[in-house]
């Protein structure tokens, strides 16, 4: 389903969500969580809430206490995965936009970025994106990997330029073609972007929004991103 960002303004069609703002992390609930959330079925013309803010990325989090023993790898069958990260229409994430940009959904309390990304909490976590297996995104936090550090270095490890040698890894190609493509539609009119060159980012092409985390099938101790067009 289609969601679009709202605005105090926009009309009562479409369902609203929680825009960003940076804020330092207020506290955070002791309660561990150890299972997904269940998702409201959208409500057509349900009332436009207010906006949310979010933690800007450069904040330092109050860690919650810890429930379990940090470690670097962690049996899969253990593992719980936070509801945000969990696949499905969690968040608007755009990942070419700043993290101050990430809008949650109505229900969801802001606090909620700075929870761990995973039960038992882990230090590392390492996350590929099928399509594009080269690049790796790996996220490490000695205290515990949170929500918001899993959001922070998918969008600084796809933000990065492309290099020359990467461009020819995947040229000629239909993969090449399209981050071409994207870069000119984007960059046309700012010229700043256009001197950065081709990003990471365009070889996914309209798939823009950040759709969750799922374990890899490979039975490596990695999870697969997705990404799509809308949310």
């Amino acid at each position: 389903m289609h969601y679009r960002v709202g605005s105090s303004g926009s009309s009562n069609s479409h369902k609203s969500w929680g825009s960003a703002s940076p804020a330092s992390p207020p506290p955070i609930p002791t309660t561990p969580y150890l299972h997904p959330v269940s998702l409201p079925v959208p409500i057509t013309n349900a009332p436009h809430l207010h906006t949310v803010s979010l933690p800007h990325p450069n904040a330092h989090p109050h860690q919650p206490p810890m429930s379990y023993q940090h470690s670097s790898t962690t049996h899969s069958s253990m593992i719980v995965l936070h509801p945000l990260l969990s696949r499905g229409p969690n968040m608007m994430f755009n990942i070419t936009l700043d993290l101050a940009r990430v809008q949650l959904r109505p229900d969801c309390p802001p606090t909620r970025i700075w929870e761990f990304a995973v039960q038992p909490t882990v230090s590392r976590m390492t996350i590929t994106i099928p399509e594009f297996p080269t690049w790796i995104i790996e996220v490490v936090n000695p205290h515990g990997i949170t929500v918001n550090d899993v959001l922070l270095n998918i969008r600084e490890t796809l933000n990065r330029s492309v290099t020359s040698h990467e461009m020819q890894m995947h040229g000629p190609s239909h993969a090449a073609s399209v981050a071409i493509d994207s870069f000119r539609a984007r960059s046309r009119a700012d010229p700043r972007e256009h001197a950065l060159g081709v990003k990471r980012f365009d070889f996914l092409g309209p798939k823009i929004f950040f759709v969750g985390l799922t374990r890899a099938r490979d039975g490596s101790d990695s999870w697969n991103i997705h990404f799509s067009q809308n949310v």
